[in-house]
């Protein structure tokens, strides 16, 4: 039965309904002030250039969301992502199918405004919820043109999926580095996954969502070529490739006609506002032709004797000699420029590449010259692993003591000394001519030490690290 009592005669029923439905009035007036969580009715993905604060808009970005202007992948994309100078040699020096040069670059670097395009986190699509699974990155070759990724030379060059480019003797190769496959003709699709939402729950494609790309050039005198056997600048903006994004179940499907295993050729559905990046040799590379030097034998290791921390801390070193033979070419070929020792452009240079997480570490301790170099090679794990001594590193010089740094990118030249560069016959002993290529000898010497005694503490461990001998026409 009914719940009933009374009080002073008079039934309290009413009183607990009439206090009951206050209590329901209030809430509910508390639910009518709450903002309402408004959404797009619209599908697809869209394309974001900038801050959009409506709710109803298929454009909304939360507060604080990284959003900006972004051009797409013009022919000019991609400028200074792979900064490289490259010397093509005769065969009997340089052997076909040699790596000539190699760099990887982060899609950051390849979008209209070259170096910098993109920050990581800046959103580039928004996707309606719908999407799910059907948000793609499709790579390809550049396969409209023929010197830029529209004829496949592997068979020729015996190297797999290496394309005619526009200079004589040199073909190319585009990798995404991601999925470690090689970009054809043919458009190949990596799903993205693991994407950020916001707070309507649509799905952001950010610039970290999509992959880096390895561009390799290599020495290939007999395959189809442009034409071009001139020096300097890389002449034409033609992209090696490109990335694009394909996205959305139904609406706005940004390169709705790209397809697995289409022809680029023939198939470029999106371009140039819907595909973020240009894998380019415009604005990036340098041809030379020039009669150089290359290394043929190098101390293989050197062993320092253990020091206390004490007498590393006092400025105690050990000095050890590297030894490097070069064969240079003293006889120029027909269609090259004459040898030359040196740092400036057409001159040969030698330097010693220290590894890229030795550079980190290096430049994490103040040790970074003006340009690209470093003053001192510290070990493996340095900094990470408790292991490892700390406050030491191996510093380089000449036998008359004069300083020398160490590369940290082979491909940045005519920087001398700054960017870890020094002229190659430096010290350097004539041996023996043979065949119009002369042999040299030089010693390099390397110094363990604390490289800041007094100011960065040195602690014990132990200490292990390679470097490189590089020897390259700037």
């Amino acid at each position: 039965m009914p719940y009933r009592s009374t009080e002073g005669g008079r039934s309290v029923t009413r009183r607990y309904r009439g206090a009951l439905l206050a209590a329901l009035a209030i809430a509910a007036l508390a639910l009518g002030v709450s903002p309402a969580r408004a959404a797009s009715t619209s599908r697809g993905c869209f394309r974001i250039t900038g801050l959009t604060t409506g709710v109803n808009s298929a454009y909304y970005t939360d507060p604080g969301t990284i959003a900006r202007p972004w051009a797409g992948a013009p022919d000019t994309a991609g400028a200074g992502a792979y900064k490289m100078t490259i010397n093509v040699d005769t065969s009997s020096f340089v052997p076909e199918g040699t790596l000539i040069a190699s760099l990887v670059s982060p899609v950051y670097n390849l979008g209209a405004n070259g170096a910098g395009s993109y920050s990581p986190e800046q959103v580039l699509y928004r996707c309606s919820p719908d999407s799910a699974g059907t948000m793609f990155e499709y790579f390809a070759t550049n396969g409209d043109n023929a010197s830029a990724g529209g004829n496949d030379v592997s068979a020729v060059s015996g190297i797999p999926g290496t394309y005619q480019s526009r200079y004589a003797g040199v073909v190319f190769r585009v990798t995404n580095a991601t999925t470690g496959q090689t970009a054809t003709r043919y458009w190949q699709a990596r799903p993205l996954t693991g994407l950020d939402v916001d707070s309507q729950g649509w799905f952001l494609v950010k610039a970290k969502n999509f992959s880096a790309y390895k561009v390799e050039l290599f020495k290939c005198s007999s395959c189809p070529n442009g034409g071009n056997r001139s020096t300097g600048a890389w002449a034409e903006s033609q992209p090696f490739a490109y990335n694009a994004f394909r996205g959305g179940a139904s609406g706005m499907i940004p390169s709705s006609g790209l397809f697995v295993g289409a022809d680029s050729a023939t198939n470029y559905s999106g371009w140039y506002g819907d595909w973020p990046a240009a894998i380019n040799p415009y604005g990036n590379i340098t041809v030379r032709r020039s009669a150089t030097c290359a290394v043929t034998n190098t101390t293989p290791m050197i062993l320092f004797p253990t020091m206390s921390v004490s007498e590393l801390t006092q400025g105690g070193s050990r000095q050890l000699p590297i030894t490097v033979r070069i064969e240079c070419q003293s006889v120029t070929p027909s269609g090259m420029s004459a040898f030359v020792s040196g740092t400036a452009a057409n001159q040969t240079a030698l330097g010693l590449l220290a590894p890229p997480a030795n550079v980190q570490q290096a430049i994490n301790a103040g040790l970074k010259m003006s340009g690209s170099g470093v003053t001192y090679l510290l070990s493996n794990g340095y900094g990470t692993d408790p292991g490892v001594a700390t406050g030491v590193g191996v510093a380089l010089s000449r036998p008359g003591g004069a300083a020398l740094n160490f590369l940290s990118n082979q491909y940045v030249t005519t920087g001398g000394a700054a960017d870890g560069w020094d002229p190659v016959l430096n010290d350097a002993t004539a041996e023996s001519t043979v065949n119009g290529q002369t042999s040299y000898t030089r010693v390099i010497n390397a110094t363990f030490k604390a490289f800041a005694p007094g100011s960065t503490p040195v602690t014990a461990g132990r200490y292990n690290a390679t470097a490189q001998v590089i020897v390259r026409v700037q």
